[in-house]
């Protein structure tokens, strides 16, 4: 059935913004799961958070393997997004905003996809770059900090790629994607790979980074701020296990102490041991060499982790224009 909503911009569309508060959403549909967002603008600016959800729908197990999306998955993402719709419609939403990332654009048959959704659901999907990732993971986070006043490192951790950003006194001085995110990374070295075999896999772009933001002469970080449902894990997983006070900030010390009791444990002990999904408990392994090998190159000591990520600078990005 061809869902169908009218979008902002089409005629009758700013009439409907005059009267009443506008409600918006923003989906991310990342490697490892799809994200919704649905707010509120309120007139004072700020927004009001009706919705934030999360669906298991892992596109990087087939791209990063076969290199395609198989009709079994493809399937599983328009009926997540065909839930989401629905919430979407029952909260008034006028206009939604759909993005795909690293497995999205990296599979041979994301076109056809993305026209089966389009079809399905009425929702439209555009397929984004690294550097538009990486632009979106700037507005979420400024959302969150004042980057005005200091030199921050922002990364995203997803499925696909891994998205950094250098930010000096609130501007974008550097950006980059690279191919190191988790799904991918599980793919190449398995579920039962030890640390050295995912870090050996990241030094090198790691430190190619770093010799690239030397080049660009940005000064020493002072903040690590750092997105990602596995980011947000570890930050809970560190504070349960006594190695943070906060969930939303731990030490590289603390990431140290706990990603050797991570990678000590196989898959269905970390699950049952730490109430994780499979599909978190896979991924987190990675993860944590991730974070941990960009704070040991970078010598980062902190890393803040807020609830904000792409779909959430989609989603301001968005509403600048009402």
């Amino acid at each position: 059935m061809q869902l169908k909503m009218r979008a902002l911009d089409e005629p009758g569309g700013n009439q409907m913004i005059k009267n009443k508060p506008v409600r918006m959403a923003s989906v991310d549909i990342g490697s490892n799961a799809i994200r919704l967002f649905v707010g509120q603008k309120l007139k004072s600016g700020r927004i009001k958070v009706l919705e934030d959800k999360r669906a298991s729908v892992r596109l990087g197990k087939d791209v990063f393997a076969f290199g395609r999306i198989s009709a079994v998955t493809r399937d599983e993402l328009a009926r997540a997004l065909k839930k989401f719709r629905r919430t979407c419609d029952s909260l008034g939403v006028s206009k939604i905003k759909a993005v795909g990332t690293s497995a999205l654009r990296d599979s041979k048959n994301g076109r056809q996809v993305i026209n089966h959704l389009k079809n399905h659901t009425g929702i439209r999907v555009d397929v984004i770059n690294g550097h538009r990732e990486a632009l979106l993971l700037h507005r979420a986070v400024s959302e969150s900090f004042d980057l005005r006043s200091r030199t921050s490192m922002l990364m995203d951790m997803g499925g696909g790629s891994l998205e950094v950003v250098l930010s000096k006194r609130g501007r974008i001085r550097f950006k980059e994607s690279l191919p190191i995110g988790t799904v991918r990374l599980l793919a190449k070295v398995g579920v039962k790979g030890n640390y050295e075999d995912f870090a050996a896999r990241v030094r090198t772009p790691i430190y190619l980074l770093r010799g690239h933001m030397f080049d660009a002469r940005i000064q020493p970080v002072d903040l690590l701020v750092g997105t990602g449902g596995n980011l947000r894990s570890l930050g809970k997983l560190a504070y349960r296990l006594g190695l943070s006070r906060s969930r939303n900030r731990f030490t590289r010390h603390g990431l140290e102490v706990l990603t050797q009791k991570l990678f000590r444990l196989n898959l269905e002990t970390r699950m049952k041991r730490f109430q994780m999904r499979k599909d978190r408990a896979d991924v987190i392994l990675p993860a944590a060499v991730v974070t941990l090998e960009l704070m040991r190159i970078f010598d980062i000591k902190t890393i803040v982790v807020p609830n904000v990520g792409i779909k959430n600078g989609l989603f301001f990005e968005s509403t600048d224009r009402v």
